[in-house]
């Protein structure tokens, strides 16, 4: 089959596909960095690495661990205010990473609609907001 046989990918599909890849690459450095952040300045930290680890070899719970090495869990979207330390930043790129695909419904849904196909148009904005939704907490 040679390239001029081949069908037209939809624009929605390749909007979608670029922007979770790049998105997806960009995350992964992200998360491939903090780390360094953190062994670089390890007080730098919202927990500190060594104490952190200690308290996981001991076999001591997550709530415990908070209170004693970060003076209790700060809540789910801690690296908002701490995105400078090392494992703040890191968790951004988590956080980035597992959100990819609400970026890509939302330009997917505007090919969708430029494409003349309300319902995906639709559907995907559905989708896009219950990404949205689950990832403030609500769900």
């Amino acid at each position: 089959m040679s390239v001029e046989e081949r069908p037209k990918m939809p624009a929605s599909q390749l909007v979608y596909g670029e922007i979770v890849y790049w998105v997806t690459v960009v995350a992964a450095i992200i998360c491939s960095i903090g780390p360094f952040i953190s062994i670089k300045n390890v007080e730098n930290n919202i927990l500190n690495p060594h104490f952190l680890f200690a308290g996981i070899f001991e076999g001591k719970s997550p709530e415990t661990i908070w209170q004693e090495v970060g003076g209790g869990f700060p809540g789910g979207h801690f690296y908002l205010a701490n995105f400078g330390m090392g494992d703040g930043f890191t968790q951004a790129g988590l956080a980035l990473g597992c959100s990819v695909g609400l970026y890509g419904l939302i330009a997917a849904s505007f090919c969708f609609l430029k494409e003349g196909n309300p319902l995906f148009f639709v559907l995907s904005l559905w989708v896009a907001l219950l990404i949205s939704v689950s990832m403030i907490g609500i769900v």
